[in-house]
């Protein structure tokens, strides 16, 4: 039996984008704003930033501290400017793209 192909864009969107919205709504909430702020901010529910906090979304973590440290500026950023949300995602996204990690995943 073959095995399933997956496209690297699955990847993205099961394990990367979740993770980088997790990453980005915990700083969020560490940098002293309500869950009610940040899911707002975020297009979220205030129960999906709580399961974020309890690890029951996008628990595994694929960044390294380079993407930590870009991380925290994509937060001030958005806490600058809700606006800039979308963007700062997209250019996380490209970032772990380039850094190799749906590749690490996908071989894993």
């Amino acid at each position: 039996m073959a095995e399933k192909l997956i496209f690297p864009q699955e990847i993205e969107v099961w394990y990367i984008l979740p993770l980088i919205r997790r990453k980005i709504a915990l700083k969020m909430v560490e940098k002293g704003l309500k869950q009610k702020d940040v899911a707002k901010i975020m297009g979220i529910t205030p129960a999906a930033v709580c399961q974020y906090k309890k690890e029951k979304r996008a628990k595994e973590d694929f960044f390294d501290d380079e993407m930590n440290k870009e991380l925290t500026k994509s937060v001030k950023n958005v806490i600058k400017s809700n606006e800039k949300l979308a963007e700062e995602i997209i250019r996380l996204n490209n970032l772990a793209k380039s850094k190799g990690i749906v590749c690490k995943i996908y071989k894993n």
